[in-house]
C-alpha cells in the first residue's frame, strides 16, 4: 500500500522531468531510495552517476486516530458485520538531491518541489496510466485500486531538522521534507468478516425459600 502510493507518486514527477525538462527517460532522475543504507553514500564529490538524482525517503508514519473513533460493527441479513475503518496515514517523505554539483542539487530540487506545489493531489484519476503500474508491488493486494493521496510541503524546527539527518547517519544535502496524507486508501484485500450472532443468556438465579 505505501510501497505502491510512493511509487506512482515518483513515476509522475519522474514524467514530468521527462516531459517539461527534456531529461532522458532512461535514466529516471528521481525514485525510492534508502539514504541510510550503506549501498547508497551521499559524499558530495562522488564519482558515481547512481547518485546524480532525487530521493524519497520515509521518514516516519503517522496514524490519522481521528477516523479511529467510529464504530466498526455493523448489521447484516446473515449477522454481525465487521468492517475495519478506513485506514489514514501521514507519511512524511524527505526529498533529497543528490548530485555532485550543488547548483545542480538546487536546480533539480527546485524543480520537484515546483512541481508537487502544482500538483498537491493524486488519484486514480489524474495519474497517467504507465504510473499506475510502472515498478508496481507484484502482488495484487499491494496494489492500490482507489486513492487520494495529498501532499503537503512540511516546515520542521532546525531540532527536527537535525534529528532527521542524525537518523539517517548521512551528511546533509539540499532536501525538502513533506506530509503525504493517504486520504483514501482501497486495495482488493478484503476487510470484512460475517461474525455469528451471539445469544446473550442471563444467568438463571434461586429463588429463596422461606
Amino acid at each position: 500500500m505505501i510501497a505502491h502510493a510512493l511509487t506512482i507518486i515518483v513515476n509522475e514527477l519522474n514524467h514530468q522531468l521527462t516531459e517539461a525538462y527534456g531529461m532522458s527517460a532512461n535514466h529516471a532522475p528521481a525514485g525510492l531510495r534508502d539514504l541510510s543504507s550503506t549501498n547508497f553514500p551521499l559524499s558530495p564529490g562522488a564519482q558515481s552517476a547512481t547518485q546524480e538524482c532525487l530521493n524519497l525517503t520515509l521518514v516516519n508514519i503517522q496514524e490519522e486516530a481521528e477516523f479511529r473513533k467510529t464504530s466498526p460493527v455493523g448489521r447484516s441479513p446473515s449477522g454481525t458485520l465487521y468492517q475495519s475503518p478506513p485506514l489514514q496515514l501521514n507519511v512524511l517523505v524527505l526529498l533529497t538531491a543528490t548530485y555532485a554539483s550543488y547548483s545542480e542539487a538546487l536546480l533539480m530540487l527546485g524543480r520537484a518541489m515546483q512541481f508537487f506545489h502544482a500538483q498537491p493531489l493524486f488519484t486514480e484519476l489524474n495519474v497517467k496510466r504507465e504510473s499506475l503500474t510502472l515498478h508496481a508491488p507484484a502482488h495484487a493486494l499491494d496494489r492500490l485500486r482507489e486513492f487520494k493521496l495529498a501532499i503537503d510541503l512540511y516546515s520542521p524546527t532546525l531540532e527536527e531538522t537535525h534529528h532527521v539527518w542524525s537518523t539517517l547517519k548521512t551528511a546533509p544535502v539540499p532536501s525538502a521534507l513533506y506530509k503525504l496524507r493517504l486520504l483514501t486508501v482501497v486495495t482488493d484485500a478484503p476487510d470484512t468478516k460475517v461474525l455469528p450472532m451471539l445469544e446473550r443468556r442471563l444467568p438463571a438465579y434461586k429463588q429463596d425459600k422461606n
